[in-house]
């Protein structure tokens, strides 16, 4: 009931899942990742408890394939079962149970692999890895192509309905949840595919704003440096061109400018921002008399 491809990037070491299904939330239950560690795809008549236990086994050290068979081996309906892991080196196994109904198989190549059933052809894993290789883009546009690539010959026979991009970095963290790149879920979609497009590209925005996340960059005691502001306001102007009409790129631009001091460029970023979104108004003066922002009610208009 679902197609799924995971996949360690050659260029980053990152571990990634992408996964659609006709079904509500597939998020919540086919793909599992933690960084540094490997990455799990659930399905079929699936047992979510594959996902953590897969890799609780690899974490131990466990070869992909020594923790697919003890997961197999524990589990009296493993022939009704789809699931396919990585590690952190990109060794992949996959396994496509019997029961699972057609069409249902996998293919895999070095650092990657796809898998589906239910499927509205049978070529559509081997498709899907052909996509991912050739794709341009960073490692989430190259899953994405993958699932773009089975839709276009059927996907999932019943239809379309949830999809899901699941990204981990290469290092692995103190905790089991660290590490999280890219976390996006659509539940209920006409054009799950569609969505998670946008909501990964939304994603990219977010990624470039959360330079205000950046000690003393918009909050705290001391003002920014000129390197970090810099930095800072190129990210923010790159997430605007991302994000058109969308006011928050500019007001953190603004808010930035401003505790560096350097006012003029500051004006001249509020009133794009209000022209924007004017109802930022009282939410500027609120921040000037807080003193977040060192700017004079002349400089406010």
């Amino acid at each position: 009931m679902t197609y799924s491809i995971l996949a360690r990037d050659e260029d980053t070491g990152r571990l990634g899942v992408a996964v659609a299904s006709h079904y509500l939330g597939v998020g919540g239950l086919a793909p599992w990742a933690r960084a540094g560690v490997g990455a799990v795809a659930t399905q079929a008549f699936v047992n979510p408890a594959y996902g953590p236990h897969g890799l609780d086994l690899l974490a131990e050290g466990r070869t992909p394939q020594d923790a697919l068979d003890r997961m197999l081996a524990a589990d009296p309906d493993h022939r009704q079962r789809q699931v396919a892991l990585v590690d952190a080196t990109g060794e992949v196994v996959a396994y496509t149970g019997r029961y699972c109904y057609a069409h249902a198989g996998h293919a895999s190549r070095p650092g990657v692999c796809a898998q589906g059933n239910m499927l509205s052809a049978p070529d559509i894993p081997d498709a899907m890895v052909e996509a991912y290789l050739e794709a341009p883009g960073d490692f989430a546009a190259r899953l994405l192509a993958a699932l773009r690539a089975a839709q276009r010959r059927g996907g999932d026979a019943r239809g379309r309905q949830s999809a899901s991009l699941h990204i981990v970095a290469a290092e692995r963290g103190q905790w089991a949840s660290d590490g999280v790149v890219v976390d996006l879920r659509v539940d209920d979609h006409d054009d799950p595919l569609a969505e998670l497009h946008r909501l990964t590209a939304l994603h990219r925005a977010y990624g470039d704003i959360g330079v205000i996340f950046t000690p003393g960059m918009v909050s705290g005691y001391r003002a920014p440096a000129h390197g970090q502001v810099a930095t800072a306001v190129a990210a923010l102007e790159r997430a605007a061109v991302l994000l058109p009409g969308n006011a928050e790129p500019l007001m953190w631009k603004a808010i930035v400018l401003a505790r560096a001091g350097r006012l003029s460029e500051a004006q001249q970023a509020i009133t794009h921002t209000l022209s924007v979104n004017p109802e930022l108004v009282p939410f500027f003066d609120r921040l000037r008399d807080q003193g977040v922002i060192p700017v004079t009610d002349t400089a406010l208009g």
